[in-house]
């Protein structure tokens, strides 16, 4: 398939480059990736380089013990495998799973990388996206660090009544499952049960059919509640309760 092709699948490719050299063109293989499978894994060789046309992946770490921590989802249009390039390295350090299906163009290393350095667009276009992602993950990597159990995860739940329109609705049964929102937030499902179990006792949220409900005032006062904790955290008075899983 020709990059011409690919442009008119997905017009947005234009924002990184609108062509490629000649000799390099039309060997792009294209794929569909059904909802929840894996598009690579981590510690696999490095053979190709994607690009999402359409869809939506997740990035997660997997660990020897078990565990899944995900690190951003990224919809179309993104790249596959270019961070693991851009370093130099040879194998990938991140699984990448799509979330919903997702249609991929790709090429190899070799040719991609060629196609780097020939394209000036495309390798600034390509690194600023990447520094983007970058930038998004340093900004926030801190916080399940330095602030409490409590704080991480009530400020993913109440993100996560705001993207289901509580403020509108008034009353909100968040869609994650416990499993979900460990791999999101980087704390164990022990710790998400037990915290969880106190924010019921505190007023903050309900549980039904086993998920976080926010009624608007609930939902109100777990604004209030995060203050409350973040001022805590910041003054040293959350020592007690700092995040156990570290």
């Amino acid at each position: 398939m020709r990059y011409a092709e690919l442009l008119e699948l997905a017009p947005e490719l234009r924002e990184f480059t609108s062509r490629i050299p000649e000799d390099l063109d039309g060997r792009f293989q294209l794929r569909t990736y059904p909802a929840h499978t894996f598009i690579h894994q981590k510690d696999s060789p490095l053979e190709r380089i994607g690009i999402l046309l359409r869809g939506t992946f997740r990035v997660v770490n997997e660990f020897e013990n078990g565990n899944v921590f995900m690190i951003e989802t990224n919809e179309a249009v993104s790249f596959i495998g270019e961070v693991t390039l851009l370093a130099g390295a040879a194998t990938t350090s991140v699984t990448i799973e799509s979330v919903t299906d997702c249609l991929v163009a790709s090429v190899t290393v070799a040719l991609f990388d060629a196609w780097l350095q020939r394209d000036i667009q495309l390798l600034r276009a390509v690194s600023r996206h990447v520094a983007a992602k970058l930038y998004c993950s340093s900004y926030s990597r801190g916080e399940r660090l330095f602030y409490s159990a409590k704080y991480v995860l009530l400020k993913y739940l109440v993100r996560q009544a705001e993207e289901q329109g509580v403020r509108s609705a008034g009353q909100v049964v968040l869609s994650k499952t416990r499993r979900q929102i460990s791999e999101e937030v980087g704390l164990t499902e022990k710790t998400i049960n037990r915290t969880l179990t106190q924010f019921v006792k505190d007023g903050v949220l309900s549980i039904q059919r086993g998920k976080a409900s926010f009624s608007a005032g609930q939902y109100h006062r777990a604004q209030r509640e995060l203050r409350v904790y973040m001022s805590q955290s910041r003054n040293g008075t959350a020592a007690g309760s700092q995040n156990p899983d570290m």
